[in-house]
């Protein structure tokens, strides 16, 4: 028995991370974080992704980066069962639940600071004048209920919607402050300036699959205004040809490359709907666990 309307579709998650040539050249820790929920019974689930900036002034990015992403899955879980139509209220929804992970965040953040101090030298860079500042990261989140897909973004990246046609577009609007070498963060003093939501109704645009990737995975491309074109068009592709477990063996091998060749952590999550014609394995779920919200 199941609460789900058989009518509604499941969402399968996959995800996977790499830690950039360069990160291991100089002995740091992998600045990207991502973490996945979903509930199969219900059909709905929440992948994040997020990319601590990993500069000396944020030499706490990588914690930075583990609590946006538990901050945007503890958030959006609590706004999917409210998300029933795609319409202006699951809009606002998904814009204060954007509020909610950046207040969730800095709580989170503050309570990490407390119980690890900054010292002497950190504080010689300032750390203690700008304490939020040393866990700097960016965040992108969807989440999908039925139908209704939502998603949110604050920083670089990419968040890709691909149809069941294979074609493939960007549901969230550009962030106008971001140049390639500069990135809005949750740390900046009004993160919120820089959210950017947005909302599908995944019938009418046959959403297929949606993926989440950090900038380390698309900055390496040699085509950058088209590679997340042909990346959405394969990975329907092989979603079909090869199934979802398929997939997710081979996302390792896939973020390897750009985190070797371009030097940066590499990660993407992804959102795959269990109905598309010809796509198996719709029970494959790469979740993690975290608290009840």
């Amino acid at each position: 028995m199941t609460d789900r309307p058989d009518a509604d579709p499941v969402w399968t998650t996959l995800s996977g991370t790499t830690i950039g040539s360069v990160h291991v050249r100089d002995q740091l820790p992998i600045q990207d974080a991502v973490l996945t929920w979903s509930d199969q019974a219900l059909g709905h689930a929440v992948i994040a992704v997020a990319d601590g900036h990993g500069h000396k002034f944020h030499f706490r990015s990588d914690t930075g980066a583990a609590l946006a992403v538990v901050s945007a899955v503890e958030e959006l879980r609590r706004v999917v069962p409210e998300l029933t139509a795609a319409d202006e209220s699951a809009r606002d929804r998904v814009s204060q639940a954007g509020a909610a992970i950046v207040e969730t965040w800095t709580a989170k953040v503050r309570h990490h600071l407390e119980a690890n101090p900054y010292s002497p030298a950190e504080d010689e860079l300032g750390a203690s004048a700008d304490p939020l500042r040393a866990y700097g990261s960016t965040i992108l989140a969807a989440a999908a209920a039925g139908d209704v897909m939502v998603f949110l973004q604050i920083g670089d990246g990419d968040s890709v919607l691909v149809s069941s046609d294979g074609a493939a577009s960007r549901p969230l609007p550009e962030d106008p402050d971001l140049d390639g070498l500069h990135t809005s963060s949750l740390c900046q003093p009004r993160p919120l300036d820089a959210l950017r939501v947005g909302v599908v109704d995944a019938a009418a645009d046959r959403a297929a699959l949606v993926f989440l990737c950090t900038d380390g995975f698309g900055r390496s491309r040699v085509d950058a205004q088209g590679w997340w074109r042909q990346t959405g068009e394969q990975l329907l592709e092989f979603a079909r040809a090869r199934g979802l477990g398929w997939v997710r063996e081979q996302l390792p091998e896939w973020l390897a490359e750009p985190a070797l060749i371009g030097g940066d952590d590499t990660t993407m999550a992804l959102l795959v709907r269990n109905d598309v014609a010809g796509i198996d394995r719709p029970d494959l779920a790469d979740t993690v666990p975290v608290p009840e919200a």
